[in-house]
């Protein structure tokens, strides 16, 4: 029987709604259930997509101390800057408790979390100023700055309202952080004869909060954003050109001059460096200099080793999880149906119909068992192989694969533990598996001593519920008698054994929290480009050793603007994470392992 957890924790509110550039505040109630005075430590995990810094975060005591059976409170305040840009949506947090005596003792509650939204939107025409004759074309550039994807309806009006506006796209919806070019062809009458027509003109561009698609509540009402630009239109005929051109000649003349002669300058070249968020070595790099790369395209891709141990790690500390939960379960059954079939003297022998529900329940105890021992053998094989790789020389077990492995090849990986981390998974892997297999031993013995006496008593041992023609038994309620036999035991065995759960789902919550962000560190080892731009300089070939922040390439943007973002801060591409759920249930995993 798996023991009580030493710490349990409560959290309020149990769900936070966080307004950017607002305080919030976390109180965290802390129980000391274990028999020593110990400290303990508040901190938050996740979420996954934007975590949230450490920065923003108050911890208030930084430490509690408490004694036996006594209870604290903590206090977590957080100030999410209103320039932070954190997603809007719905997010999960971990509220982690750890004990500072044992930073191995830790309890992890899930915090829902609602960010709400913050629409931002930038625009201005380029060029602002557009000349021509009857026709001219600018373009509309509107960028999203906030948190939350908007949709945006341009107008365009004039204060003589002589002029025509033409759009290709009067709609647009803008994810988070990304930027929009929208052609606008402007039309009005020519003057015939005179000088240039200057023509003011704004466009208006109505927002729509579209927080509802991402699950947060959106802003009842958000101010329109406008940009004022010029048409200048040159009249078809202008009289006063040839006067001008031949007062100017002379001048045009020696300023022609003096630029042919001028002392010749380096240009101005407006870069930047693009890299990857994570150290390894580069697989491939698919540009050149010169090249125009347009957003999303792949730049270059990276094998991290570090980033695929840790995601590696991260999938089996999840899958050990769910093992220990199922097996938690199955143990539980086990030692009631244990002691429902023990003979006694003084009591009568159970009823053939009684034996028969009770080869049912084992039957299909059998099957869970034998799943679990299926999964858990799947993650000794995977941890068996990733722990090969870090020798330099190949024992007999990394290619026979024995199972269980043999006690002298565990060993030497419990003295490596301290210092291979793929040697603790090894060894955290066979402790799993040998747990299951004694669980499906345990539980096929039971099954045969309960059959034995079924036959003994006169009975038919029913076909197990996997077979076509018991589908209908299988589907049938559970036996009255069966239910008050597993429903036999205390009260307080009762409370502990659903505390235990509780604790064990916990559990398998951080574990996927900590899957989640090894996913992340993943799907940043393909480079894209992150907007339009132009290759200038390639500093990376393929085999070439990198730290975390290294640069890949030197880009322009084709709009010849400056682009410098901060190295490894882009968000993996959604197209770059690998193709793995991180699991939640024995079924999930069984899934899974079968693809």
């Amino acid at each position: 029987m798996t023991t009580a957890s030493p710490i349990q924790i409560h959290v309020e509110p149990e769900h936070l709604a966080l307004n950017l550039g607002e305080r919030a505040s976390i109180e965290v109630e802390v129980f000391n259930a274990s028999a020593i005075v110990d400290e303990f430590r508040v901190d938050l995990l996740g979420p996954w997509v934007d975590p949230i810094r450490e920065e923003w975060i108050t911890v208030q005591p930084a430490t509690l101390a408490l004694f036996p059976n006594a209870s604290g409170t903590v206090l977590l305040t957080l100030d999410v800057p209103a320039a932070s840009q954190l997603l809007s949506g719905r997010h999960l947090l971990g509220v982690r408790v750890r004990s500072t005596t044992d930073p191995d003792v830790s309890y992890v509650a899930e915090l829902p979390v609602t960010v709400n939204s913050q629409p931002v939107v930038s625009m201005h025409l380029d060029p602002q100023t557009a000349s021509g004759g009857s026709t001219s074309l600018t373009n509309i550039v509107a960028r999203n700055l906030g948190n939350v994807p908007v949709t945006l309806w341009f107008s365009m009006t004039d204060p003589t309202g002589g002029m025509e506006f033409t759009s290709e796209e009067s709609e647009v919806t803008i994810p988070t952080d990304e930027e929009m070019r929208i052609p606008m062809l402007l039309r009005a009458r020519r003057p015939f004869l005179g000088a240039a027509a200057t023509r003011p003109f704004t466009v208006q561009a109505e927002i729509e909060d579209r927080a509802g698609d991402v699950g947060a509540e959106g802003q009842p009402y958000v101010e329109p954003v406008r940009a004022e630009g010029v048409f200048l239109q040159n009249a078809r005929i202008n009289g006063r050109v040839l006067t001008i051109l031949g007062v100017m000649l002379p001048v045009i003349a020696i300023i022609v001059a003096a630029f042919i002669l001028r002392p010749q300058t380096e240009p101005v070249v407006l870069s930047g460096p693009l890299a990857f968020g994570v150290p390894g070595t580069v697989e491939r790099v698919e540009v050149r200099p010169n090249q125009v790369v347009l957003a999303g395209e792949r730049i270059a891709t990276l094998r991290a080793r570090e980033a695929n141990v840790a995601l590696e790690g991260a999938s089996l500390a999840l899958r050990r999880a769910i093992v220990d939960l199922e097996g938690m379960k199955t143990e539980h059954l086990v030692s009631q149906v244990e002691a429902a079939l023990v003979e006694e003297v003084d009591e009568p022998a159970p009823d053939p119909e009684f034996l028969d529900a009770m080869v049912q329940e084992l039957q299909a105890a059998t099957e869970s068992a034998l799943s679990v021992s299926s999964t858990a053998l799947t993650g000794l094989t995977t941890a068996l192989n990733s722990y090969c790789a870090t020798l330099e020389e190949r024992p007999i077990e990394c290619d026979s694969q024995p199972v269980p492995l043999p006690s002298a090849f565990v060993s030497a990986a419990v003295q490596e533990a301290s210092t291979n981390p793929a040697a603790r998974e090894l060894v955290d892997a066979n402790t799993n598996y040998r747990s299951a297999s004694t669980t499906l031993q345990t539980v096929q013995r039971l099954l045969q001593d309960a059959e034995a006496q079924l036959v003994a008593a006169g009975g038919i041992v029913p076909t197990p519920s996997g077979e076509e023609e018991q589908v209908a038994d299988a589907e049938a309620p559970a036996d009255p008698a069966i239910t008050a036999i597993l429903a036999a035991a205390s009260a307080q065995e009762q409370t502990d054994y659903e505390l235990s759960l509780l604790e064990q789902q916990a559990v398998i919550a951080g574990a996927q929290l900590a899957c989640r962000a090894a996913l992340q560190d993943v799907g940043r080892t393909v480079l894209r480009a992150p907007t339009d731009l132009i290759i200038v300089e390639v500093r990376a070939t393929s085999g070439a050793e990198l730290d975390a922040g290294s640069a890949v390439v030197v880009v322009e943007r084709t709009d010849g603007r400056v682009f410098t973002p901060p190295a490894g801060a882009r968000a993996p591409h959604i197209q770059d994470l690998p193709q793995l759920a991180c699991p939640g249930t024995i079924t999930e995993l069984a899934a899974f392992d079968a693809a």
